[in-house]
């Protein structure tokens, strides 16, 4: 898996769902095959105040995405088949409008084969997050690559192994989540992963995220630790993206913390906050933390429209430096 990709594959889930088409316009029938479609159109323009360097400000549109769904039953079996794509494939930075490959994926009952959301991005319980690259980074779901693997849900489990993150590897990346859902609406979610690093050791770490809800609002709470985990939360060695996890030929240790509040004002506007930390057991001390407050308003049902401010005290690759942003968006979903 190479890192000068996978950060152009982030992805963002919100709160509302992290399923892909969630969303979708039924097409029809044929050949006993439903057909639908899906995906979003969203502009944004963003005011960025960098801590070294020029502020700017700039618009884009590349996260608009399409996809295709298709439902069979045969023979007492639900076969799922589901492609999806956006415009970040253009060359690095992602500032070029190329179509990008997100999903291609089978899903035969419970069991998902092909390309699509790692194990350990079901770690988290997601915030309404606005920024499509830097949102969620910091937990499990940091680097929101989506890689080939296979995987298998039951009784609540799912198990993965997926492309190993380290290229050398002899032995696939691993996750095992397992979701409990609880009388109104709380949700807890505990995941244990591991995969080996680039001194050929096979290290892990593990996961809790958690979502309560207190009358129409929420509070989610997440938090890791472990070895091995910078592959996956964007923050390692000395905020490295390209080798996150080894230093001086051993495996390093993170921990982090990541908290949000949703305060649905009423059934148009609801309101976001969220803090996360994380901090690396390296020579250097990295110390990562990001602040975030959004307003979103659902102008209809499939439109909505929104404004966010963001601090992260590390950059990001170059799309995200150190600073603060600004981001005013719409988006329209079909």
């Amino acid at each position: 898996m190479n890192y000068r990709h996978s950060l152009l594959a982030l992805a963002i889930a919100s709160g509302l769902s992290a399923t892909p088409a969630a969303h979708a316009l039924e097409l029809g029938e044929f050949n006993d095959t439903k057909f639908s479609i899906g995906g979003y159109f969203k502009a944004e323009a963003i005011y960025e105040k960098v801590d070294d360097g020029d502020s700017r400000i700039f618009g884009r549109s590349n996260q608009s995405r399409v996809n295709l769904k298709t439902v069979t039953q045969k023979e007492g079996h639900t076969i799922v088949g589901f492609v999806e794509g956006d415009f970040y494939g253009g060359t690095y930075p992602g500032e070029n409008n190329d179509l990008r490959l997100r999903h291609a994926f089978i899903k035969v009952d419970q069991t998902t084969v092909g390309q699509t959301w790692t194990g350990q991005f079901w770690a988290v319980a997601y915030h309404d997050y606005l920024d499509f690259l830097g949102g969620p980074r910091g937990t499990l779901g940091g680097f929101n690559f989506r890689t080939n693997l296979i995987s298998h849900e039951v009784a609540g489990f799912r198990f993965t192994a997926q492309d190993p993150v380290n290229n050398d590897a002899d032995t696939p990346d691993l996750a095992v989540n397992y979701n409990l859902n609880l009388d109104g609406g709380h949700r807890v979610i505990l995941t244990a992963s591991g995969r080996e690093v680039e001194n050929g050791d096979f290290v892990g770490g593990g996961a809790i995220g958690s979502k309560f809800m207190i009358g129409p609002h929420s509070f989610n709470l997440n938090a890791h630790y472990g070895e091995g985990l910078g592959a996956f939360t964007g923050v390692g060695v000395n905020n490295s993206l390209s080798s996150p996890d080894v230093e001086n030929g051993d495996a390093v240790s993170q921990v982090g913390v990541d908290v949000g509040f949703r305060y649905v004002i009423n059934n148009e506007w609801r309101a976001n906050v969220a803090y996360t930390a994380v901090e690396v057991d390296d020579n250097a001390d990295t110390n990562y933390e990001a602040h975030r407050v959004n307003l979103i308003h659902n102008i209809t049902q499939d439109l909505e429209a929104g404004i966010e401010w963001r601090k992260y005290n590390l950059a990001f690759g170059p799309l995200l430096p150190e600073g603060q942003q600004v981001e005013v968006m719409a988006k329209y979903k079909f």
